[in-house]
């Protein structure tokens, strides 16, 4: 469904600070208040879901996150269980999961979230089955300056073979693994948490791709109306930095998700909010699936390479 959203602007200001497209993002509506729900899954991992509420155009509060939801997820009539709450910690939000299951491709998953002095609400989803990639061809130069800081500039490129006779929808995103770490004062190393870091940039180095990049300006959405069983080769270009004094280098990792069609709907539109420079106008439409209230529930499924910087 297409909903429009006429005040949007902390919306989009928290949505450009986002690192992934799984966390949670803020709805700043109407004066009534609706439940807004946020899941993007997959087959690598159990479900996870967000809910909060959705704010005033005229507050000034923080994200209100519900801890007092009950989140069940169903399979046709058959309930398969009831989420499980997990309180924030490391600065990510309260969210609900599952203990048990591991949604898997082609299952249509319905979830129905239940929250005191708000209507139910409810989203139905699946993981498509995933389009693998069939080569990556990765190239990289790096510099290093005084500071000990590195700058990348990287060629990489994906291709793999759209199955034909179908709608197919695809969000491809890069990623540098980085180790953290320190010494101390007997000059030992100190190995800390591996991160992602994501790209500063990525750009197409084919005018004509058909491609959105996201709002992130380091992934890209592609739906397959102009490639339909055709075999693909889509190259581009970035660049990202990181500090020797403090992280060590790990793998470049490129992922092809392969997405439903409510998941490249939801955030093409986002992306195009986003880049219209104009976060305060009128009528701008958001895609959203979730009935009688807000947000997304979508799945996806993931196919990925790496390369190491020496490669």
């Amino acid at each position: 469904m297409t909903r429009y959203y006429p005040h949007t602007s902390l919306f989009i200001a928290l949505c450009l600070m986002l690192f992934s497209c799984e966390e949670p993002i803020d709805f700043e509506l109407s004066q009534e208040q609706r439940l807004v729900v946020i899941s993007n899954f997959s087959d690598q991992k159990v479900l996870e879901v967000f809910v909060s509420k959705t704010k005033s155009v005229l507050s000034n509060e923080a994200i209100s996150y519900r801890t007092d939801a009950t989140v069940m997820v169903f399979s046709g009539n058959e309930l398969l269980e009831v989420l499980e709450l997990v309180t924030g910690d490391d600065g990510r939000p309260p969210f609900y999961r599952t203990t048990q299951l591991t949604p898997q491709p082609g299952i249509v998953y319905t979830i129905k979230v239940s929250v005191p002095g708000f209507e139910p609400v409810t989203a139905t989803s699946s993981v498509p089955i995933a389009v693998p990639i069939q080569s990556v061809n990765f190239s990289n130069t790096s510099d290093e300056d005084s500071n000990h800081d590195v700058a990348v500039n990287f060629n990489v490129v994906v291709d793999f073979q759209d199955p034909p006779g179908e709608k197919n929808y695809y969000h491809l995103v890069f990623y540098q693994e980085l180790t953290s770490y320190l010494l101390n004062s007997e000059g030992d190393t100190l190995m800390g948490n591996r991160f992602l870091n994501t790209p500063l940039s990525v750009q197409s180095s084919d005018p004509n791709m058909p491609a959105i990049k996201y709002f992130d300006n380091r992934s890209f959405l592609l739906k397959d109306d102009t490639f339909d069983g055709q075999h693909v080769s889509l190259p581009f270009k970035g660049n990202y930095t990181y500090s020797l004094t403090s992280s060590i280098p790990g793998n470049f990792f490129i992922e092809l998700r392969t997405v439903t069609e409510d998941y490249y709907l939801y955030h093409s539109t986002l992306t195009r909010q986003v880049n219209s420079g104009n976060p305060l106008s009128d009528g701008v439409v958001i895609y959203d699936n979730i009935v009688n209230g807000e947000g997304i529930f979508a799945g996806y499924s993931s196919n990925t390479n790496s390369f190491s910087l020496g490669n």
